[in-house]
């Protein structure tokens, strides 16, 4: 009974937490994209730095430290962008997947004509529909964004929901076993 109290606890406390970031990022997308987006900066500049002092602490171990240094500065790069302009990294950084749809739909249609002739059907539908998913994040990137926001909120929230509910159920099974 001791682990489905522990149990319960932790239903009820990831529960409470995960269906307030759900609430939170519902309300408020924009700013918690922010700030998930400056917190994320914050962890990949320091990241950046700790590989800059690993590489100059051990430079003359490896062949390869340039190549460290050049993912440390990288790192520190992206990490500084995300924490000061975290809305423009981020329209970047949409724009970027939606190039990249458009990339993969294209290949498809490259590739589309040599397979054989029971996938072309598939890969052409998919190729055309990727093409055109990824022109609409390109062309509204916020919007995307705001959606992404609110299907992530969503899914959230129904997970606390879930474990709200399942810490009920436990909370049940142990007051029917007292």
């Amino acid at each position: 009974m001791d682990v489905l109290r522990g149990s319960r606890t932790i239903a009820y406390v990831l529960g409470a937490i995960t269906l307030g970031a759900g609430l939170v990022l519902l309300f408020w997308p924009h700013s918690t994209v922010t700030v998930v987006a400056r917190l994320a900066g914050l962890l990949i500049a320091f990241v950046g730095v700790i590989d800059l002092v690993e590489t100059l602490r051990n430079h003359r171990s490896g062949s390869y430290w340039g190549l460290l240094a050049v993912r440390g500065l990288v790192n520190l790069g992206f990490g500084l962008a995300l924490l000061f302009w975290p809305h423009i990294t981020i329209t970047v950084m949409v724009w970027l997947f939606g190039l990249d749809l458009v990339l993969t739909g294209v290949l498809g249609l490259v590739v589309y004509r040599r397979m054989p002739e029971e996938y072309r059907g598939a890969t052409l539908s998919r190729s055309i529909v990727t093409i055109v998913a990824g022109i609409v994040v390109m062309v509204w990137p916020s919007t995307t964004l705001s959606v992404i926001a609110f299907l992530v909120a969503a899914l959230l929230i129904l997970f606390g929901i879930t474990l709200l509910w399942s810490g009920y159920q436990i909370s049940k099974a142990v007051r029917a076993d007292n």
